[in-house]
């Protein structure tokens, strides 16, 4: 019989394994797409933590018990039911927030395929592809535009880009999941160039790939049998980010300048060739 392990975030709370807060020079406000889980959950939790003001994004908040019980538990974090590829949607919550200064434009929300099958070629279904590409690039552009006067009028006028380690090219070395691969090495491009034009706002759009990150924490466990196997295996490589990983990027984000967009940075700060 086998027995699923799953640690809820407030499980992993109680059991001691909740991230140490860094020091912040002075917190701001983050908009946090794709807020109910994974990445940006654990985002959520930190930036609150470190005492931002947090509007974190969830297309059915209804069912986001985890980023609920953070709502409770931090007062300064908002949720805002958003679908990033529904652009009234996104145009309404901007214009919903017209006059907030938002220090941190932080896009997270996306297909991931490792999580719900790779695609692989042979053929490779395009409509699946159209709508990894619509969710992944086009609808980042989109969120990024409608709140960029949000993005300028802060003092930190950061927007950052989640991008996977997956979308360089030229550390390609195996044809799977080439659809979440382009949808990423497309990102990279669209953002790269978006920094340019909005650079003379003083907005720095930053690329980071984030990795997976081991956000339950599960190689803080003695006993690593009863973790989901695509972790297990990940753990077992040595290819996991940890933790941690999340606080590193809010510490990279917060020291990152114009001058870095032209780099595309992993969770740790190494710069990834595009």
């Amino acid at each position: 019989m086998t027995i699923t392990f799953q640690l809820t975030i407030g499980v992993m709370l109680a059991l001691g394994f909740a991230v140490t807060a860094h020091a912040q020079t002075k917190p701001g406000t983050v908009l946090l797409t794709g807020a109910s889980q994974g990445h940006g959950l654990a985002f959520a939790e930190d930036y609150a933590a470190r005492g931002w003001r947090v509007i974190a994004t969830a297309r059915t908040p209804s069912t986001a018990t985890e980023l609920q019980a953070l709502a409770k538990k931090y007062p300064k974090l908002t949720i805002e039911e958003l679908d990033v590829t529904d652009f009234k949607q996104v145009d309404a919550l901007a214009a919903k927030y017209k006059g907030t200064a938002i220090d941190v434009l932080n896009l997270n929300g996306a297909i991931n395929s490792f999580r719900v099958g790779v695609e692989a070629f042979g053929p490779l279904d395009p409509e699946r592809l159209n709508e990894i590409l619509n969710t992944n690039v086009t609808a980042q552009l989109h969120i990024a535009e409608a709140f960029l006067e949000h993005v300028a009028a802060s003092e930190q006028k950061k927007i950052a880009a989640m991008s996977a380690v997956g979308g360089s090219i030229t550390n390609t070395r195996n044809p799977t999941a080439p659809a979440y691969r382009a949808s990423k090495a497309a990102l990279n491009m669209l953002m790269r160039a978006y920094g340019e034009q909005v650079k003379v706002r003083g907005v720095a759009v930053l690329v980071i790939a984030p990795g997976t990150v081991d956000v339950y924490n599960y190689m803080a466990l003695a006993d690593i049998s009863q973790v989901p196997e695509r972790y297990r295996r990940q753990i077992e490589l040595k290819v996991l980010a940890p933790r941690s990983a999340i606080g590193s990027m809010i510490d990279l984000i917060d020291k990152l300048t114009i001058a870095d967009i032209d780099k595309f940075h992993q969770w740790d700060g190494k710069i990834l060739p595009w």
